[in-house]
Parts: structure tokens; C-alpha cells; sequence
């Protein structure tokens, strides 16, 4: 339980992966939040490049108030599995998660939490805008406004959209303590976590941009949109496979997450998410599957209401267009 009557202690997450050329600029900004008491966990997935060491120096040679906290996976992880292991580590009962390439302003954590701490309009989860940045940490002008989306009940569950960036959000804890870790499969943390919020007292917006949201090609967004480009075969058959036993967790996720909050509560809704994970699986089973195989998962797919996914197994998996 969060005790309300002064600040509490709260956990601020940089998760960085081979990111030496960013890390530096993250953890200045992770040092100079205004929040108080904050600990911040400097965690790296198991990095190849200098990334560790950058957090070490940097945690060896600050004096500053906050409590810091380093982390090193003994193996690589994946974004969930470090995010995982952070919480575990945790001790704040509320959680900042922010990434190894972009940059908090400084008044981030404060903002977010007061938002939490609202008695007015009880919350899990906030997030707030972001402002784009290249590179070379120049603005692009863009600032993203549409960070977050919950299930519209009225559509089907396939149809159904539910996430906050996670780069620029805020949560209570318990939306680990009760749910549990993360399967490891997931790649977008932000649609686990912003269904488990939605589950329980919902998320709110902070309208102003609180984060420096950095686009590079090494970000997983634009690769994701780049995927089609990439000139070899093997590489866009690796990543698409990547994103598919991604989707078939987070469809996982939602179904646990759905059973542990609203038990009973609804049977058709509960039904629903197992053919949306019965339709996943076979999205990613098809990667290995025999062209025939594919043709009657396929066939399958397309009678649970998965026409559009049907087509696209057909494409990629008899036809070979990865």
C-alpha cells in the first residue's frame, strides 16, 4: 500500500542494451530528476558493446541524493526480461521506466507521480507526450501526442488495441506483484503493462511532452517499419518471426491478466481472448510449419474471423514473401 501522506519512495528504471552512445545522456538525465526519495536502477541486458561500463562509471562517480542501484543480466534478457529482473530488484511502489536512448527531462518523475497520487481520479498508470530527437539529440519538431489507447469493449477482441509508450510511463507496482513477471517473448512491454493498468484503475495522460524520444535505425520502431526493406531474405524471415512469438505473448499476457483480474466476470470476452491466442500461435507456428501444414492453419485462422491473417500466412509461409 502507497502511503499517501508523504512522498514515497519510487523507482526510476533505465534499461539500456548496446547503447554506448546514448547511455551517457540518459543517465545525466536519470541523475538530475527533481523527484525525492527516487532510486534508480541502471540496468544492462548483457550488452556486447561499452554500455556497462558507461553505467558504472557514471554510478562510481555520482554524489548526488538519489539512491543508485546497478544491474548487469547474467545472460541477454530481452527488453522484458531486464524490465523483469529491475522489478524484482525494486523496492519503490511506484515505478519510472525509461530507455537507454532517450532522455527525461528533469521534472519527468515529479509530474508523473503526483498525477499517480491523484485521490481526485485514482489511476495505475500515467503517460505523457514525448518530443522527437535524432541522433545527435537535435529536436525533429515532432512531438507525439497519441501515446496511449485502451480496448474499445464494443469491438471484438481481435480488434481490440491497448497500450501506453512505454518509454514515457509511470506505474504502480502492483501491476507486477499481482500479475507477475513478464513473459520473456514480449518485445513491446507497453501493451502487457497498459492492460494490466486498464484492468484495474485505468490510465491517465500528463499533456505535455516529458520525455526526449530518440529515432535511430537501431530503434525497434523504425526497424519495424523498415522490416519490408531489408534486402536479405534470412534477416526479414528472423525479425518477422521475432515479432510473432512477440504478439502470441502479449495475447497470453492479456488472457493470465484477464483471468486474474476479472474471474467469472465475463465468459465470452474470456473466450474470445483464447481464440485470439489460438490465432497467434498459429501465426508463429507457421514460421516452421510444411507449405501444406500452413494451408490448414491458414484455413483454421480464417474461420476463427482471421481473413486479413489468413492471407498474410498464405503470402509468407507458402509463397515465401518474408
Amino acid at each position: 500500500m502507497i502511503e499517501l501522506s508523504k512522498s514515497p519512495l519510487v523507482t526510476f528504471i533505465l534499461v539500456g542494451y548496446n547503447q554506448e552512445s546514448f547511455i551517457r545522456e540518459a543517465i545525466s538525465a536519470a541523475f538530475t530528476q527533481t523527484y525525492s526519495p527516487l532510486e534508480i536502477i541502471l540496468s544492462d541486458d548483457h550488452s556486447s558493446d561499452h554500455t556497462f561500463e558507461l553505467m558504472r562509471q557514471a554510478a562510481d562517480a555520482y554524489e548526488g541524493p538519489h539512491q543508485v542501484v546497478l544491474n548487469k543480466t547474467e545472460s541477454n534478457l530481452g527488453l522484458a526480461g531486464n524490465l523483469n529482473q529491475c522489478l524484482e530488484l525494486s523496492r519503490g511502489g511506484l515505478i519510472v521506466v525509461a530507455a537507454g536512448d532517450d532522455v527525461s527531462c528533469p521534472d519527468r518523475t515529479t509530474k508523473l507521480v503526483q498525477r499517480l497520487l491523484s485521490t481526485e481520479e485514482p489511476v495505475d498508470m500515467v503517460c505523457s507526450y514525448f518530443e522527437e530527437i535524432d541522433e545527435k539529440s537535435r529536436p525533429t519538431g515532432f512531438v507525439k501526442e497519441h501515446v496511449m489507447f485502451v480496448p474499445d469493449m464494443a469491438m471484438p477482441v481481435l480488434n481490440w488495441k491497448c497500450g501506453a509508450t512505454g518509454a514515457c510511463v509511470a506505474y504502480n507496482r502492483i501491476l507486477f506483484d499481482k500479475y507477475g513477471p513478464l513473459d520473456r517473448r514480449v518485445i513491446s512491454e507497453d501493451w502487457v503493462f497498459a492492460f494490466r493498468a486498464w484492468l484495474e484503475n485505468g490510465i491517465a495522460l500528463v499533456k505535455e511532452p516529458l520525455v526526449k524520444h530518440r529515432t535511430h535505425s537501431e530503434s525497434i520502431s523504425v526497424m519495424t517499419r523498415q522490416l519490408s526493406k531489408l534486402p536479405n531474405r534470412d534477416d526479414r524471415y528472423r525479425r518477422r518471426r521475432k515479432l510473432q512469438a512477440g504478439s502470441l505473448g502479449i495475447a497470453e499476457e492479456w488472457l493470465k491478466a484477464w483471468r486474474n483480474a476479472r474471474p467469472g466476470d465475463s465468459t465470452k470476452i474470456e473466450g474470445d481472448l483464447e481464440e485470439l491466442v489460438q490465432l497467434r500461435r498459429a501465426q508463429y507456428e507457421a514460421f516452421e510449419a510444411s507449405p501444406f501444414q500452413v494451408v490448414r492453419m491458414a484455413w483454421k485462422v480464417q474461420q476463427l474471423g482471421g481473413g486479413i491473417m489468413a492471407l498474410k500466412m498464405l503470402v509468407r509461409h507458402v509463397f515465401g514473401v518474408y
